[in-house]
């Protein structure tokens, strides 16, 4: 079974089953009250077309995108360069697609609009907006006042953005991929939770043991209880349906079961640090990688009948290779370091393939597999728009992961500055082949509708594309590191 989340075969888009965000529940009919008998829904004004909708709401992912790209070009003469690249991609980026995606997902698995449509969406969007932009410039300025306003809007919008989806599930029809939301309720849950610790950690304190201690909880709790969950619950169903197949038919109980193994990985490694116990720490971290393998066993069932090929499909299945790797060598590294203000030490090289590795890779992954659903239009212009979104894709995927294997590793500091620049030429190349699909968009418009003019008619035979192996990004990397 596949779930509608995206492009199906004939290169249409397949979300009809169920309202978007941006949908205030037209064409879904009435709702049924307790005994059965329909109840009367309240007449509503009709937002944005769904192309309209997501294109302005991902602008906002996007301008942070630019943003943080910009920001690690002149990262030399920035303060606080290395909390700023990582709070661009993360909490601005990678924190809003999250926001927006989930909303959609949420209303496709509920098979329900969620309260308030677009515009309290747009509300939450926007109050995130501020909020992130808040905590940066709070942090830049060191105005510890502004830092914790900017911090208390996100926890805010967090917590309403998972009471919207828990009022959504009431009267849900709760098949069985409906228990799916639930990873979207816990990860925000976790998000106002990482917020109010990431306050604590700005604060000036003289106890360096305490302040490496809310550093840990501050990572576990962003990096594996909010994004971690929302990712791995998002690809027990985005994977086949990247894949272009069937859903291997135990996934979502898997995945209900691996929810409370993975919070509970969260959890202990979280009072490992609250509370001292750095060995418990390598404890959350095994019972969290539980979690992952049972969610990634269907994910592999999969891809040994169809295996990934495209851009968004390999950059998915390297990203939770990535996050794998991490949260293994968190629970090693915290558990095993002499002190804290050590195993802070230790976590710093974690920081590239963290957020690039994983949560940069799996956002730009989703990103071009869902660029159609984005930009809108017909099997033809689906075709274009995913034709550029998967140039080159073997070699990019490749160039980027060899880059943050060199980066990892003990090298000389000029090879780790010329495999992270050319790491960050590959991602932001997604940028720039956002634009290109757009055109492309308008391209097949155009000729679709000549074609309705002309009959038609095609002379020659369909042009030849060239396509980049992983050779090439084998190629770039070494000429880096020459």
């Amino acid at each position: 079974m596949t779930i509608p989340v995206g492009p199906p075969r004939d290169g249409g888009t397949r979300l009809d089953a169920a309202p978007g965000p941006g949908s205030t529940g037209t064409g879904t009919g009435p709702g049924l009250s307790p005994d059965g008998a329909a109840r009367p829904t309240r007449p509503t004004r009709p937002g944005l077309n769904r192309r309209t909708w997501h294109v302005r709401a991902n602008a906002v992912v996007i301008a942070w995108l630019a943003v943080a790209a910009v920001a690690a070009v002149v990262h030399r003469w920035l303060p606080e360069s290395a909390w700023l690249l990582t709070h661009l991609m993360l909490l601005g980026a990678v924190t809003s697609a999250i926001l927006i995606w989930s909303s959609h997902f949420a209303d496709t698995l509920l098979g329900r609009p969620a309260p308030g449509g677009q515009p309290f969406m747009v509300a939450r969007l926007a109050a995130h907006t501020v909020g992130a932009l808040g905590v940066v410039a709070g942090m830049t300025t060191g105005n510890d006042a502004v830092l914790t306003a900017g911090a208390a809007l996100v926890a805010l919008v967090a917590l309403v953005h998972g009471g919207v989806i828990l009022r959504q599930r009431r009267g849900a029809l709760m098949a069985r991929f409906g228990k799916l939301s639930l990873f979207y309720v816990l990860a925000v849950a976790f998000l106002a939770a990482g917020a109010g610790l990431g306050v604590l950690l700005a604060r000036a304190t003289t106890d360096a043991d305490v302040q490496a201690q809310l550093y840990v909880a501050h990572v576990t709790t962003m990096l594996l209880g909010f994004v971690g969950l929302t990712v791995l619950g998002t690809l027990v169903v985005l994977w086949p349906t990247m894949l272009r197949t069937k859903m291997v038919p135990g996934a979502p109980l898997a995945a209900g079961r691996a929810l409370w193994v993975l919070v509970a990985g969260v959890l202990v490694v979280d009072a490992a640090a609250l509370t001292g116990l750095r060995p418990l720490a390598v404890a959350g971290a095994v019972v969290y990688l539980a979690g992952i393998a049972l969610v990634v066993r269907p994910m592999v069932t999969i891809a040994r009948t169809k295996a990934p090929t495209s851009f968004a499909s390999l950059s998915a299945a390297a990203a939770v290779g990535w996050f794998a790797f991490c949260v293994a060598a968190l629970g090693v590294v915290v558990a095993t370091a002499a002190t804290w203000p050590a195993a802070v030490d230790g976590l710093g090289v974690l920081v590239g393939p963290f957020a690039a590795g994983f949560a940069g890779q799996v956002l730009l992954g989703a990103l071009s597999y869902l660029a159609p659903v984005m930009l809108g239009g017909g099997p033809s212009v689906v075709r274009a728009v995913n034709e550029e979104m998967d140039r080159a894709a073997v070699a990019r995927v490749v160039t980027l992961n060899l880059c943050l294997v060199l980066f990892v590793l003990p090298l000389p500091s000029l090879v780790r500055v010329t495999t992270s620049m050319l790491g960050l030429a590959v991602m932001v190349a997604f940028l720039v082949l956002l634009a290109r699909a757009g055109l492309a968009r308008r391209r097949a418009i155009r000729r679709r509708d000549d074609d309705l003019v002309t009959g038609d008619l095609r002379v020659g035979a369909p042009p030849v594309r060239r396509r980049l192996g992983g050779a090439w990004g084998v190629g770039a990397v070494a000429l880096a590191v020459v």
